[in-house]
């Protein structure tokens, strides 16, 4: 496991977004491949995660085995999880919010949280469940990890360490709990959301860092946010789906069977990822 603190004269942090399931699923396939060609994801001197990102994150700065988040496994006797209930009329109402470009942004992620909290989408105990076995019920892992999400009761971002109120499986929760899909998370008298609702990829919170590398699982759905493109940076790399793995994962980001299509295009894209990695990442 890499130190807390590095003394590396360049100093790199490492950002993941948001994707659902496939994106989680491409991530783990792209960091598992990025493994075998010698770049350990883990040598990043931050992590930032949001949504699927924080998950994939939370294992890469525990240094667990990535293939473990492919869910159903590819050897698994058991059939596919459902996909959530979505509340299609919150999410539309929700989607017409975010999409507004005239109003105080906080208010309206304030909003988007109190529809969520509304929402029929499930006990908030079935998908801390569900989120926990993914990660093994983890700890924080000793690493400069952050995991993004939305306090909707300001509709300001909160970033959950391992020094905050927060159990690493309560951060990934809440970072998960995509509005009208899960249920917000309560933690320490406040509900939160996810935080791919601000930004699917929240990589402003790197800025001052000399490298900045960027897995962007949505880049083809969403724009980045004007912080996020203004990193001053020394150096900047994004990595994000090609055009298999686009189609690969579907229109649907829920979709049990787009899970193995998308793992497998994440572990293909790796050797030309390790390319655009390999003259600047430290070694192991």
């Amino acid at each position: 496991m890499p130190d807390a603190v590095s003394h590396r004269e360049t100093t790199i942090a490492l950002v993941l977004g948001g994707g659902g399931p496939v994106g989680i699923t491409w991530l783990a396939g792209l960091t598992h491949g990025l493994r075998a060609a010698g770049i350990d994801l883990a040598r990043a001197d931050r992590i930032i995660g949001t949504s699927a990102g924080a998950v994939v994150g939370s294992a890469i700065a525990a240094g667990t085995d990535l293939s473990t988040l492919l869910t159903p496994r590819p050897d698994s006797a058991e059939p596919p999880a459902a996909a959530p209930a979505h509340d299609y009329g919150v999410l539309l109402e929700i989607t017409t919010l975010l999409r507004a470009v005239d109003q105080d942004r906080d208010l309206v992620l304030q909003r988007v949280g109190e529809l969520a909290l509304g929402a029929d989408t499930g006990d908030p105990a079935h998908h801390l469940k569900r989120i926990g076995a993914l990660v093994d019920f983890a700890e924080w892992p000793d690493h400069d990890l952050l995991v993004t999400s939305i306090d909707i009761g300001s509709g300001s971002l909160t970033v959950w360490t391992r020094n905050g109120a927060a159990t690493l499986v309560q951060a990934l929760a809440a970072s998960t709990a995509v509005p009208g899909v899960f249920p917000p998370i309560e933690i320490d008298g406040h509900h939160y959301i996810d935080g791919g609702v601000r930004s699917t990829v929240n990589a402003d919170l790197a800025a001052g860092y000399d490298a900045v590398v960027i897995l962007e699982p949505l880049a083809h759905l969403y724009p980045r946010t004007r912080a996020d493109r203004d990193l001053g940076a020394a150096r900047e790399v994004t990595i994000a789906p090609d055009e298999i793995a686009i189609a690969a994962f579907g229109p649907d980001l829920f979709g049990a069977a787009a899970l193995v299509p998308s793992y497998e295009s994440g572990l293909r894209q790796a050797a030309a990822a390790a390319t655009e990695l390999r003259d600047f990442w430290p070694e192991a």
